[in-house]
């Protein structure tokens, strides 16, 4: 560890409690790994597309096709 990091450190673990387990949150929270694109994310899995990429397309499309229908 390079002598800046364990300074870094050092402020670190001297901080008061409270204040302690908020930078613990959010250390873990900005090294979390980035949530990837699951069946959680109905437009995501349904479609296979980004946000955003052809969503007016495809949301056209499917109201088209319910017309049809109905």
């Amino acid at each position: 560890m390079s002598t800046k990091a364990q300074a870094i450190l050092n402020e670190i673990r001297a901080l008061p409690p409270q204040e302690l387990q908020v930078i613990c949150r959010e250390l873990q929270s900005a090294l979390a790994p980035a949530p990837k694109c699951t069946e959680e994310d109905p437009i995501r899995s349904a479609r296979g597309m980004f946000a955003g990429a052809g969503l007016t397309d495809a949301l056209l499309t499917s109201r088209a096709e319910e017309r049809r229908r109905g």
